[in-house]
C-alpha cells in the first residue's frame, strides 16, 4: 500500500513537473549602434552582421575559437580546382514553416554574390548549381582556397519569400531614401526569430523553438537597444536596464568591476585600427596650407608623408594612455588570430618625431600642412581620445589636424557613398578572418572585383601582384611566402598607419553568462540566465 501511495507522489510530481511552463528568460542588451538592415547581403558591417547572424545562419558557422565548422552545409569538397561541392544539412526550415532547399541555398549564394559589399569576397562565383536535391556545386573563375573559410559570411535566404516581398535582388545600403522589405523584416533559419525591428533603435528576437540546433543556454527572448552614449550604456547597465553591454568604456572598467553582482570579460578582437590617408585624388579633402589655401598636391600620396606620418605617432602611448592596456600595438596590416598573421614581421614605425619633420620637409613640407581626420565617434572603443592624441602629436611634427567627429551611420554612408574621405580612423579586418580576404578587400586597388573596402583609396602594382597569386594559390609553403610579401609591401609603402588590435570588453551582471567571441557576435542561443 505504501508503495502504491509512493508511486502515485511519483507520477504526480512527474504530471506536474511535465505541466509545468517554460519559464521565460528575457536577456536586454545594448551596444554603441544598431543594425543598419536586416538584409544579410546588403551591408558587411560586423556589428550588423553579428545582429542578424541571429536570424540568417551561414553555410559554414564558427566555433568560439573561430575555427570553420559546419553550419547549413553539412559537409564541404573541391571537386576539381574551380568547384566546391556542398552537401546540405537536412531538415531545415525557415520561419515561415518552408523547408530550406538546395534551390534557395543556390540562390542566395548568386545573390550575396551580386552584393556590391561583398565582391571581393564572392565575386569570383561564377555560378551556383543545384546538383541534386541536397547537393549543392559553388563555382569560381580559378582556384579558391579558402572558400569554405568565407561561407562563414554566406547567409541563407529563402528565394519565395525575397521574391514574393520585392527583394530577389539585394536593395542598396546608403541611398537617399533606400526602403526594402528585407531592410526591416527577415525569413532566416536562424535559432531566434525576428519579432521586431525599429532602425536606429532596437531589435526584438523570440526564440525559434523550430530551430534544428541545439539551444546550449535558456533565454526565450532577447531585446538589442542601441544606445550609442558610452556613460549612458554603462548607467542603462548599472542600473538594471539591461542585463549586458558590448564596448564597456575602458575607464569604466574599475567601477563596474566593484559593483556587486557585476562582471567584466575580455579578450582578444578580430579587427585592427588603422589610420588610412588618400592613395589616389590628385588634391586630398579639406587639405590646405597653414592659411588655408589649397595645396598644389595631395601630401598623402608622398610615401615620405605617409611615413612621416607613420613615425609621428605613438601607438604605445595610445594603447597605455586610452586603452588602458586593453589592446596590442601592430605594425602590419593583421593581427593575431587572423589566418597568415606573421608575427616576425609585426613591428610598429619607430616613434620619431625629428624623423617625422625630416620626412616631411624632404617632401616638400617643412612647415607642414593643415588636414582633416573623420573620425567614427561610437563605433569603436575611445576613438573619439584616440583622434584627439593623434591630433594632438601630429602638431608637434606640423600638421594641423581638425578632428570631425561623425556617428557611425554618417561616417559609414561617406565611405560607401565616396569614399569622401582623405583622411580618418577605422576599423579594419577583411571579411573572413584569413589575411587574404584583407589584401582582397581592404588593400588591393579599388576595381569591379576587389578593394571595395579599400577606403584609402591605396594602389600599389607589386602588392596587386602578390595578391593576384595568393588567391589562386593552393600550395601552403607558397601561400605563407605570398602573406608575407603582401604584408611586408604594405607596411614599407604605408598603406595606412597601423596602431592596435583593441580588447573586447564586455559587461553583465552576475545573473547572466555570456561567452566573448573575437568575432563580436553575443550568440543567444548559448547565453544562460540565473536570476
Amino acid at each position: 500500500m505504501k508503495l502504491r501511495g509512493t508511486l502515485i507522489l511519483l507520477a504526480t510530481t512527474a504530471v506536474l513537473s511535465l505541466a509545468q511552463p517554460v519559464m521565460a528568460e528575457t536577456l536586454k542588451f545594448a551596444g554603441t549602434t544598431a543594425a543598419l538592415t536586416f538584409d544579410p547581403h546588403s551591408t558587411n558591417d560586423f556589428v550588423t552582421t553579428s545582429i542578424v547572424r541571429q536570424v540568417y545562419e551561414s553555410l559554414v558557422e564558427l566555433d568560439a575559437d573561430m575555427n570553420p565548422i559546419p553550419g547549413l552545409a553539412a559537409k564541404w569538397e573541391p571537386v576539381g580546382e574551380s568547384t566546391w561541392r556542398l552537401t546540405l544539412r537536412p531538415n531545415v526550415k525557415f520561419h515561415d514553416g518552408s523547408v530550406m532547399t538546395a534551390e534557395d541555398v543556390a540562390f542566395s549564394v548568386k545573390r550575396q554574390a551580386s552584393a556590391a559589399l561583398y565582391k571581393t569576397l564572392f565575386g569570383n562565383i561564377t555560378d551556383a548549381k543545384v546538383v541534386d536535391g541536397s547537393t549543392v556545386d559553388i563555382i569560381s573563375k580559378g582556384a579558391d582556397p579558402i572558400l569554405p573559410v568565407k561561407l562563414t559570411r554566406l547567409f541563407v535566404m529563402s528565394q519565395k519569400w525575397a521574391t514574393d516581398n520585392g527583394v530577389a535582388t539585394v536593395p542598396a545600403l546608403g541611398t537617399q531614401g533606400t526602403e526594402a522589405f528585407s531592410l526591416r523584416h527577415a525569413n532566416g533559419t536562424g535559432p531566434m526569430l525576428l519579432a521586431e525591428q525599429i532602425p536606429g533603435q532596437k531589435t526584438v528576437f523570440k526564440k525559434n523553438d523550430a530551430w534544428w540546433g541545439t539551444f546550449k543556454g535558456n533565454l526565450t527572448d532577447a531585446v538589442y537597444t542601441a544606445i550609442n552614449s558610452a556613460p549612458t550604456r554603462v548607467a542603462a547597465l548599472l542600473s538594471g536596464e539591461v542585463d549586458m553591454i558590448t564596448d564597456l568604456p575602458l575607464q569604466d572598467i574599475p567601477r563596474v568591476e566593484q559593483t556587486p553582482k557585476m562582471s567584466v570579460v575580455d579578450g582578444p578582437q578580430r579587427l585592427f585600427m588603422e589610420l588610412e590617408m588618400d592613395g589616389t585624388r590628385d588634391l586630398a579633402l579639406a587639405t590646405t596650407d597653414k592659411s588655408g589655401q589649397p595645396l598644389k598636391a595631395n601630401p598623402f600620396k608622398d610615401v615620405r608623408v605617409r611615413r612621416a606620418i607613420a613615425h609621428g605617432i605613438n601607438a604605445q602611448l595610445i594603447v597605455d594612455r586610452i586603452m588602458r592596456g586593453k589592446a596590442k600595438v601592430i605594425g602590419i596590416g593583421s593581427a593575431p588570430g587572423f589566418s597568415g598573421y606573421q608575427a616576425d614581421l609585426d613591428q610598429h614605425w619607430k616613434y620619431d618625431v625629428d624623423l617625422s619633420k625630416k620626412l616631411l620637409a624632404e617632401a616638400g613640407y617643412p612647415d607642414g600642412f593643415t588636414t582633416t581626420l573623420n573620425c567614427p565617434l561610437e563605433r569603436y572603443v575611445n576613438t573619439d581620445e584616440i583622434c584627439k592624441a593623434v591630433s594632438s602629436m601630429l602638431a608637434r611634427v606640423g600638421i594641423d589636424v581638425k578632428v570631425n567627429g561623425m556617428v557611425w551611420p554618417e561616417f559609414a554612408k561617406m565611405l560607401t557613398n565616396g569614399p569622401n574621405s582623405s583622411f580618418h580612423l577605422i576599423g579594419a579586418a577583411g571579411n573572413s578572418g584569413d589575411v587574404q580576404d584583407t589584401f582582397v578587400a581592404v588593400m588591393a586597388t579599388r576595381d569591379k572585383s576587389r578593394g571595395q573596402q579599400n577606403w584609402a583609396m591605396w594602389t600599389n602594382p607589386q602588392f596587386d601582384a602578390v595578391t593576384d597569386e595568393l588567391v589562386k594559390t593552393l600550395d601552403p609553403k607558397r601561400r605563407n611566402e605570398l602573406y608575407r610579401e603582401g604584408l611586408k609591401i604594405a607596411r614599407d609603402n604605408v598603406h595606412a598607419v597601423y596602431l592596435h588590435q583593441p580588447f573586447l570588453t564586455w559587461a553583465m551582471t552576475a545573473a547572466v553568462k555570456i561567452p566573448v567571441r573575437a568575432d563580436s557576435t553575443v550568440m543567444l542561443q548559448n547565453v544562460e540566465i540565473k536570476r
